[in-house]
């Protein structure tokens, strides 16, 4: 079960070694308590911050998830510098379709009907 850090460190047991049944995160760590006893594996699902592109970094996820949401925001931006002012609704209406399946798929994803837990493999 999620705490947060206060409610985590207020109530969980966290001087005690067993099965972990509760969790919280600080910073970018998992503090469980109680201290696990032993190795065990969990599923998790987590989201992070993208990485940012660079000369280094060529691509990130929104380029391998979403690479028509961005042509089509790019699209769009463009056509008042190349004066074609009629294609900006074509790109908007592309661009809105592609931000509602994205939204729609994270939708989904996180609202499963039921609520997250622990289990132990």
């Amino acid at each position: 079960e999620f705490l947060s850090p206060s409610s985590f460190f207020r109530t969980a047991r966290t001087t005690e070694s067993g099965v972990p049944t509760a969790y919280t995160v600080l910073a970018s760590e998992f503090q469980f308590a109680p201290i696990p006893d032993s190795a065990y594996t969990y599923k998790m699902l987590y989201y992070s911050a993208p990485t940012y592109l660079s000369d280094v970094n060529p691509s990130n996820a929104f380029l391998a998830n979403c690479a028509d949401a961005l042509l089509y925001a790019s699209l769009a931006e463009a056509e008042p510098y190349l004066m074609n002012d009629a294609r900006i609704a074509t790109w908007a209406a592309l661009y809105q379709r592609a931000i509602e399946s994205l939204s729609t798929s994270d939708d989904r994803s996180e609202f499963a009907g039921s609520p997250l837990s622990m289990t132990a493999n």
